[in-house]
């Protein structure tokens, strides 16, 4: 039975050129992902695992770690440089219900990943 993904948007504009943004979000995808990733625009990325999650869970530090997710972003270019929309949301799969140490373990990561995110263009 599938449960609700959490789900978080981030919104960021920057003086940084498009291609320098393309190049520091392909950076902070392969951190996240421990996987080459393209620079571009736009794209969608799966971070985590399923397993680890069932293993772990998201209340010991290997299992927050590696949180089922898919991560999509794209990059627009405005006058004075670059806007990002970056979308993080859970993949976890199926379950007959979720907890609430389940959305508070996606609430963390994703608000620790958006801190991260921001860090690169402040």
């Amino acid at each position: 039975m599938p449960i609700e993904p959490v789900q978080r948007n981030v919104h960021l504009t920057t003086r940084v050129a498009p291609h320098e943004v393309a190049d520091r979000v392909a950076d902070f995808l392969h951190e996240l992902t421990h996987r080459p990733t393209t620079t571009a625009r736009t794209g969608s990325v799966k971070a985590g695992s399923r397993a680890a999650y069932r293993i772990f869970g998201g209340v010991m530090n290997a299992g927050k770690k590696r949180l089922p997710m898919i991560v999509s972003w794209s990059i627009t270019e405005n006058g004075t440089g670059s806007g990002i929309h970056l979308e993080m949301k859970s993949d976890e799969g199926s379950y007959g219900f979720a907890t609430r140490w389940h959305y508070q373990a996606y609430e963390q990561r994703f608000a620790q990943l958006e801190k991260d995110i921001r860090s690169r263009f402040a």
